[in-house]
Formats: structure tokens, sequence, C-alpha cells
């Protein structure tokens, strides 16, 4: 099953929001020239407020016996960093109490292995593609359409048929462009690993509609 990541949270509301709809994966963005950046503080209010509801429900359905099962754990929360150094990547992530890095700047293998946490390294897709060499301490790629700033979140798509190939070699995330509407699609063309997605489901930059959320999540579970 293809999972799902909801990028570019700056807000409880919507963080929660998104895993109560089955988001595996929450992503915050702490790279400055980003629309969607937040600070430390924010981010671990977040990842609090979430974890701490998670488990209240969990124990509610623990101590009921007509509800199914709640893990709180199954979900990840992730942080966005670019081209940034790694005590501020290590301090940041450690704070806020984040479980994945997500490096989406032209860092190298050895600041990718370097990284104390799981990594998702992102590669930035135009018309055409490399297989990405060097790579391979990653824990998952991530590929999104090139953009002028490079930090991706531009509502951009590019042609998925270039990394169809490139899933077979490592766990995928899909990005750039995503909707309600075409996700479905690119999960049929590409079958990754996941699917992410901040501009598709947003009001505005960093603001969450949570109508979209639900759309674009039944939609890529829909596509079996």
């Amino acid at each position: 099953m293809t999972r799902v990541k909801i990028c570019g949270l700056t807000r409880e509301e919507d963080a929660l929001a998104a895993a109560l709809m089955g988001a595996d994966f929450l992503g915050f963005v702490f790279v400055p020239s980003s629309r969607r950046c937040i600070d430390a503080d924010r981010a671990k209010r977040i990842v609090h407020y979430v974890r701490g509801w998670m488990k209240q429900e969990h124990d509610r359905r623990l101590a009921d016996a007509r509800c199914a099962p709640f893990d709180p754990r199954e979900i990840r929360f992730v942080g966005v960093f670019a081209n940034q150094p790694r005590d501020l990547v290590d301090a940041v992530t450690k704070y806020a109490g984040l479980d994945v890095i997500q490096l989406h700047g032209d860092e190298s293998p050895d600041e990718v292995a370097a990284m104390r946490l799981p990594v998702i390294k992102a590669f930035r897709v135009g018309d055409e593609l490399s297989r990405p060499v060097g790579y391979g301490m990653a824990h998952w790629y991530l590929f999104d359409a090139a953009s002028a700033n490079g930090l991706g979140g531009t509502g951009t798509r590019f042609d998925w048929r270039l990394v169809r190939e490139i899933s077979e070699d490592k766990p995928l995330f899909l990005a750039g462009g995503l909707t309600p509407e075409n996700v479905g699609e690119a999960v049929a063309t590409v079958r990754p690993f996941a699917v992410d997605v901040a501009s598709g489901v947003e009001s505005e930059p960093g603001i969450k509609d949570h109508e979209k959320i639900r759309a674009f999540i039944d939609n890529v579970r829909s596509e079996v």
C-alpha cells in the first residue's frame, strides 16, 4: 500500500487532521527561504500535540473492547532541511522530537551518511533524470519537480514515467504537483512507496484544507 506524507505543516489542527485521516508521515520545513518554514519550538508543540492526542485515543480504545486497535507509533514526523549544517539538523530534530530527516538540497553522500536519523534524500527532476549514485545509505529517495528555489512545494509536476524504474532500487517518495485529482494516476504510474504533498492540499501556503487532505488520502488508498 502506498503511504502518504503531508508536508509543510504549520498548525496543530492541520497535523492532527492529517494523522486522523491516515497520513503516515507528517513533515515540517526548516528551510528559512520556504513559505512554510517554522521554527523548532512550533514544530515541537505540534509533535507533542499530535502524539498526546493519539496516545489518549490509543488508551481509550484499549479500555473499550468494542473499539478497533489504534497504534500511534505508525506516524513518523519528518524535518525538511536543505544545505544546512549537520549540527543544526541534529539539534532541531532532537529538540522537536522528530523521527526522520529529509535533505532537500545538494547534500553529498558523506553528509547523508553522517545524519543520526533515517534520511529521505530528495532529488530534483527536470526534462530527464539520472539514477542517484553513491546515496545507497539513504533510507528513501524522494523525487520532486525542479524549481527555481530548489525546495519544492511549488505545485509543479514532472513526467512521472522517468522514475518508474528507480522505484525498484529503493523505496521512493513521489512529489511535485500532486493533487487529489491526479494522485491516483501518479500511484498507478509509478507504484511509489509514498506520495508527498504540500501545496496540493492547501488553501494558502502553510494552511491545509482538510477536505483536500481527506480526498487526497482517499484517492491514494483507492488505487490498489
